[in-house]
């Protein structure tokens, strides 16, 4: 996505594939923009789903210190150093790696059914550096796809790792604010600009794709 996309957009966009998902009883664990903080996404997403769905089968993934304490926030850090940069010792190693299967483990629901995964890479890039941030999501990528979860990526711009990423990746998708509103194309597969807007009918958080102006041939 461009500078132009707002979260207002992002939320336009996946809410549906997180709600669809929510209710067929799957979860989802989210790493979440920087411009983002979780008791916020928590307060757009309950406008859709009930607490007790998103609170149960909700976990997000915090490495700031935001929101600590509340029961769908995973305080996880970063496993391999603490906030002064210094490396921890194996102990802390652990009850971080516990912290995040216990996530696992809400999402999944106690029929371990696949849920869906939404991160935002410019954490990752920040906290890791590109170089290893690229290791995590090979090996990331490598465990969704093995338990059939569905994995959601947000790339913003200058995002170091953002090359590395889109070489793994089964589908791409373009990502741009204009004027008449939020815009989508396909890159892998291709498809052309499409307006994402609410569904007139339904209402959110339904949506439908109408295409660009550019795309509605002569006299459309």
């Amino acid at each position: 996505m461009d500078p132009t996309v707002g979260l207002e957009d992002l939320d336009l966009l996946l809410f549906p594939a997180y709600l669809n998902a929510l209710y067929q009883s799957r979860g989802l664990v989210a790493i979440l923009p920087t411009r983002d903080v979780p008791h916020r996404f928590r307060d757009r997403m309950i406008r859709f789903v009930t607490r007790r769905r998103f609170d149960s089968r909700v976990r997000i993934f915090d490495y700031a210190g935001e929101d600590r304490g509340l029961s769908y926030v995973v305080t996880i850090g970063d496993p391999e150093r603490d906030p002064l940069g210094r490396r921890r010792d194996p102990k802390a190693r652990r009850a971080a790696v516990a912290k995040a299967v216990a996530a696992e483990k809400a999402a999944q629901g106690g029929r371990h059914r696949p849920f869906v995964e939404s991160t935002a890479f410019e954490v990752f890039d920040t906290l890791l550096g590109s170089e290893d941030a690229v290791k995590a999501f090979f090996q990331g990528t490598k465990r969704t796809r093995q338990m059939g979860n569905l994995g959601i990526g947000v790339l913003g711009p200058g995002v170091g790792c953002a090359d590395s990423v889109r070489q793994m990746v089964d589908t791409e998708f373009a990502l741009h604010r204009e004027d008449v509103g939020l815009t989508i194309r396909g890159l892998r597969p291709r498809f052309p600009s499409h307006v994402v807007v609410p569904d007139p009918s339904r209402g959110l958080p339904h949506v439908v794709f109408i295409p660009g102006p550019s795309d509605r041939g002569p006299g459309l």
